[in-house]
C-alpha cells in the first residue's frame, strides 16, 4: 500500500476510537456540574463595644473640627511676600554666610511672579526647572495667590548675579530678592 493511504486510514481509526470514548460520556449526562462544598465558618456577631467605641472616636473627631483645634494644628504660618529687593540686615557681614537671631543661616531666594491660577504657577516652575533652577512654588490661601521663586542661595552676591541671568533670560524686569526663611 501506498505511504499516504495508511496515514489516512490510521487517522480514521484513531477518529473512531476517539468518538467511542468520548460519546458514552457526553451522553451519560451523570457528569454535571457539581458545586464545591465550603468549609469557611459565618462572619461572627461583632462585639456592640467595637461600635461604640468607633462612634465615640468621630464624636472627638467632630468636636475639634467644631471648636478650631483641628484648623489650628494644620494652619499654615503667615509668610511674608516681597514687593521690593530686601536689604541686607546692619550687622551681618556681607557676602558671608552668618546667622540671625534665630540661630538660622541668612539665605536668598528670588520671587519671579505670583499667580491666580496654580496651573501658570507650575507651568512657569517646571520650565525654569528643565533650564536648570531650583525653582518652587508657595501656595497662599488668604490671597488665592501661588507664588515662584528660584533659590535658594546662602551668598547675596551669587543670587543677585542669578537675578541678573533671569532678567536677561526670562526678559523680566519684576524679579524680587527676599530673605529665604525655611520653613519647619
Amino acid at each position: 500500500m501506498e505511504q499516504h493511504l495508511k496515514k489516512r486510514i490510521i487517522g480514521a481509526l484513531l477518529t473512531v476510537v476517539a468518538f467511542a470514548i468520548a460519546l458514552p460520556i457526553v451522553l451519560d449526562g451523570s457528569r454535571s456540574d457539581v458545586g464545591l462544598s465550603s468549609d469557611i465558618p459565618p462572619r461572627p456577631e461583632s462585639p456592640e463595644w467595637a461600635f461604640v467605641e468607633d462612634e465615640q472616636q468621630v464624636r472627638i473627631e467632630l468636636e475639634q473640627l467644631e471648636s478650631g483645634e483641628a484648623a489650628e494644628a494644620v494652619r499654615i504660618p503667615d509668610v511674608p511676600v516681597a514687593e521690593q529687593n530686601e536689604q541686607a540686615d546692619p550687622g551681618s557681614r556681607g557676602d558671608q554666610t552668618t546667622l540671625d537671631s534665630d540661630n538660622l543661616p541668612y539665605a536668598w531666594t528670588l520671587q519671579l511672579g505670583a499667580f491666580s491660577d496654580e496651573k501658570n504657577a507650575f507651568d512657569l516652575r517646571d520650565k525654569l526647572r528643565k533650564q536648570g533652577y531650583k525653582a518652587y512654588t508657595q501656595a497662599f490661601p488668604d490671597d488665592n495667590l501661588t507664588r515662584v521663586y528660584v533659590g535658594p542661595e546662602v551668598q547675596r552676591s551669587e543670587i543677585e548675579r542669578l537675578q541678573d541671568k533671569l532678567k536677561k533670560t526670562l526678559g523680566m524686569k519684576d524679579i524680587y530678592l527676599r530673605r529665604y526663611r525655611a520653613e519647619s
